[in-house]
This record gives C-alpha cells, structure tokens and sequence, in this order.
C-alpha cells in the first residue's frame, strides 16, 4: 500500500466516523444566533449548536467542545466569486502573519474551490471538532474535510468571536444560564 492510498483510507475513515458523530442524525441544541452583515447586505444567519447535553461555557470559548455552526443564507443569490471571497477573509484574517497565511495558503484553496454559489434558504453546517478537524456540510452531503489546527481554529475564532455583539448572540442560551 503506497503512502497516498494509506492517506486516503484514513481520510475515509475519520470521514465514516464523523458522520457517525456528529452527523445529521444527531440532536444539535441551538445556543445563539446572530446574522452577519456585508455592509448593507446581509448575506445569511449563522446559528450556533451544541451536541445535546454537551455545552460547556469554559470548552465552547476555548474550542475544547464539537460545535455546529449552522448558516442559513438571507441573499436571494449570492455568486460564487462572492461565498469564496468572504470565506477567505474569514480565515486570513484570523491569522496572525504573512507567514502563517502563506504557509496555509493550499489548505484554503483546497476549501474555497468546493464552496458553490448560494441561494436564499440554503442550508449550511458547519461541524467543528477541536480533534477530527471542520466538516463542511451542504444540503446534508459532505463536501469537504478541512485539517489543520491553525485554519479551523481561525475559522471558528471568525465567527464566535467577530465582535462582542456577535459573540453575545451566539452564546446567548449559556450566557442566559450563568
């Protein structure tokens, strides 16, 4: 078995077992949501999940616990060209250099070439878990598997901690509980 087949059968694998936990299938309970805004536009609601009786305020903040982040897209369209552009900067601009965005420049292409034009109502799942990496999930298929520590922890600080009005929303129901 050569290195790239190995390599696949792992991907395959941690693939098989992130559907299994923390797939569709599972009971998600909504703590927050918030819209994000482009300006004048606002391109879709972002809503964050916790996999039933596993939300801790403490492992949520540090992403220490799987969450589900869940877009609803608001925009009657919104083009290709414009979903990867606004992913990318969500990323980028959580990283803290040059160098770290160079050195995770594939990484972002492999991502950004898999996201597709959206319409209004398309669903979107995000399933962040701080071991297995970030599945992306559209219209309940996998599309892609994003790996690398430094992305997806980039990725999930762009959301859950945009702006203190974001966060606020996003973790109104533990916030509430306190």
């Amino acid at each position: 078995m050569s290195y790239n087949d190995g390599m696949r059968c792992f991907l395959f694998i941690i693939l098989l077992f992130s559907q299994f936990s923390f797939g569709e299938n599972n009971q998600w309970v909504t703590l927050g949501q918030t819209t994000i805004d482009w300006g004048y536009i606002t391109p879709y609601r972002l809503e964050l999940q916790a996999p039933t009786g596993q939300h801790d305020l403490k492992d949520i903040r540090s992403g220490m616990q799987p969450v589900r982040f869940q877009l609803t897209w608001l925009s009657p369209k919104t083009t290709q060209e414009d979903v990867r552009a606004h992913f990318k900067s969500l990323i980028e601009n959580q990283l803290p250099s040059a160098e770290s965005k160079k050195f995770n420049q594939a990484i972002i292409e492999k991502l950004l070439k898999k996201l597709p034009s959206t319409q209004r109502h398309d669903v979107w799942h995000v399933v962040f878990s701080p071991d297995q990496g970030t599945l992306f999930v559209l219209e309940q298929h996998v599309i892609h598997m994003l790996i690398g520590a430094e992305v997806n922890r980039a990725l999930y600080q762009a959301w859950l901690f945009q702006n203190p009005v974001t966060t606020a929303k996003l973790l109104k129901r533990l916030n509430q509980a306190q």
